[in-house]
This record gives C-alpha cells, structure tokens and sequence, in this order.
C-alpha cells in the first residue's frame, strides 16, 4: 500500500508505535503521496500549458506550497486506518486519497491565508501575497489565490473520481469524502464569524479533514465494520479538538521559526480561541477589559502581543488548555483498547495521538 502496502511498514525491523517505526510509516507515506501528487500537478500543468499558458501562476504558486513543506499526517493516518482494517487492501487507492488530501490542505490553506489576510505561510509569501507580487496588483492577487484555491479542488475531485474500487465500497468512499469537505467548510464558516462554541469549531473546521475524515476513508476502503467505525471515532474525535488546541497554543506561545507564520496572528486577528475565551473569563474587569482592547488590530505592536500573552499566561489559560490537550489524547488513546481493530493499526494511532499532541510545528 504505502510504499506498497501498509503491513510492509508496520511489520517491517521496528516496533509498531515506537519513535523509528512511526518515523518510517511517515517517511514511506510522503514518498508514495508525494510521487502521486507530482503525477497529478504534472498531468495539471500540462493541460493549463496547452490551454491558457499565462494562467500557469496559479499553479505554479499553489504546487510551491503544497512541495513547501507539511507533514503529510492527513494521507499517514488515512493509511493508518486501513492498518487497523486490512493493511493490503487497495494500495493504489490509499496512494490517490492520501493525494486527494493533501491537495484539499493546499486548496483550504490559500483560501484560509486569503480570508485571514495571513502574508505567510510555511515560512513563505501565502499564495495571494506570492500571485499579487507576481502579477503587481493586491486585488489580482487575491482574485488569482481564490481561483488557485479553486484549482487544487477541481484536482482533489479529479482524483477522487479516478479511484479504482468495488461500486459499492467506492461510493462509501466518495460519501465520505464529500461529508468531510461540507464539515470543513462549515467549521470555515463558523471560524469566520467569530462563533464562541469553539468545540464544535474545532470539530468541524479542523477534525473533521485532520483526523476524523481521513480514519473514516480509511475505514471505508478497507472494509471495516460498524464497531471499528465507533472505535475510530471515538479516538479521532477527541484528538481532533485537541490536535486544534495545540495549534492554537503555538500560535499564541510559539515562534516563527516553529510555526511558519508571524508571531501573534491569532491576537491581531483577534480570534476567540479557547486560550482567550478562558482569559476573558478568569482575568477580573480590569484585566479582561485590557485584553479584548488588545485582540483584532492589524497594526498591533510586538510589545502589545507580549502583552497578550502575559495576560493570557496570568488567567491560567495556558495550563488549563495544556491539561485538556493531556486529557483529550488520553481518551483517544483508551478508544484503541478494542479487538474490533487490529493491533498494529493501533500502535500506530496511539503514536499519531502523541505525535499530533506534543508538535513543536
């Protein structure tokens, strides 16, 4: 499967779920994903050559990103799933889904930058920032980003429809497929507009194409039944909240150098994370008062983000969403104790709980 099937990893000379065996499963998931995603951009590129050369920026900017880094953890879990189910099962598919993926991620990625106004990402001019510079206009840049966004969608399908798998099992897979992105793209919604049920955000926007979708497509193309769909989501449910909660922390705490973004994004653009609506609530008047005046302004200085994080660190906010990032990999980890899934599959979870919990990037 990846490299040729998953069992070739998972049972190879390393211990399933230890740190060498899940170093391997990831590097053999990025060499399989990676070789399909070059196939499919090639494929692309070559029909906007043909058809209108001078649009080729928005690929060009968008095949950038997606090469720029990321850690391939949406195709690794995906394989991870069918691990747990049958690891021999449709190789070729899992390469074309965990492909399908990570081109959802870059589609997702752009438009995300663009409605943030975030000028970089993975250490580099977001896409709109990169098409603007290219073509000397914010407003075409931006223009450009959206239909580059749209772009990698149309090759996410393209994928998608190209799946080899039996009728049945290939519908399930698509109903999957498009029940993920509609989650995603009302948590989107729901993070636009500033909702306060930051949970159902996090379940939505970021789980639901994280975690959760990519086990349930695994589960799908392997065959896997009613109890392992429960155990599935019962782990990928909570990790999903809690893979967000991390995100938000190095937002709030980390470096540019950790985060390939700039430092304080979250506070200037003034998002009610879980870190802030705990600030909010414990910091008394005075202090509340002073940190609400210092979310969503563009301009703010570096000494007003400092000061954020000051308050937020006093309000006990940061240990309070440390101590529920631990609680919620515990109970995604309790979720594996089952027979209905097969135990290297489940080493390798576990793994992926500790790995997607404790990043530094």
């Amino acid at each position: 499967m990846i490299p040729n099937h998953v069992d070739d990893v998972v049972s190879g000379p390393h211990s399933p779920g230890s740190a060498s065996s899940i170093g391997a499963f990831l590097a053999a998931v990025r060499t399989r994903v990676d070789a399909r995603l070059r196939e499919a951009l090639d494929e692309c590129e070559a029909f906007t050559l043909e058809a209108a050369p001078d649009a080729i920026g928005i690929l060009e900017a968008t095949r950038d990103l997606t090469f720029r880094g990321g850690k391939r953890l949406r195709p690794a879990l995906l394989a991870a799933s069918v691990a747990c189910i049958d690891p021999t099962a449709y190789p070729d598919a899992v390469a074309d889904l965990g492909a399908a993926l990570e081109l959802l991620q870059t589609y997702l990625l752009v438009h995300d930058d663009w409605m943030d106004d975030d000028p970089v990402r993975r250490g580099a001019p977001s896409v709109h920032v990169a098409l603007a510079r290219r073509y000397g206009d914010p407003h075409i840049g931006a223009s450009a980003a959206i239909l580059a966004g749209d772009l990698m969608g149309t090759l996410v399908h393209d994928l998608v429809a190209r799946i080899e798998l039996p009728t049945a099992r290939r519908r399930a897979v698509l109903k999957a497929f498009c029940r993920m992105e509609h989650e995603v793209i009302l948590g989107q919604c729901l993070d636009v507009t500033h909702s306060p049920d930051t949970d159902r955000v996090h379940h939505l926007k970021t789980g639901s194409y994280t975690v959760r979708g990519p086990l349930l497509l695994g589960l799908e193309l392997a065959g896997g039944g009613e109890a392992a769909r429960r155990a599935l989501d019962a782990y990928g449910t909570p990790l999903g909240v809690a893979f967000q909660l991390r995100d938000d922390m190095l937002g709030a705490f980390g470096t540019e150098a950790e985060t390939g973004k700039p430092v304080g994004g979250d506070f200037r653009e003034g998002k009610r994370t879980a870190l802030v609506q705990h600030a909010l609530a414990h910091l008394g008047d005075a202090g509340a008062k002073e940190l609400a005046g210092l979310l969503g302004h563009r301009d703010a200085s570096d000494q007003d983000v400092a000061r954020a994080r000051c308050l937020i660190e006093a309000s006990g906010a940061r240990e309070h969403v440390e101590s529920r990032i631990r609680s919620l990999r515990e109970q995604s980890i309790a979720a594996l104790q089952t027979d209905v899934l097969r135990p290297e599959g489940r080493d390798l979870l576990a793994s992926f709980a500790a790995l997607m919990t404790e990043r530094r990037v």
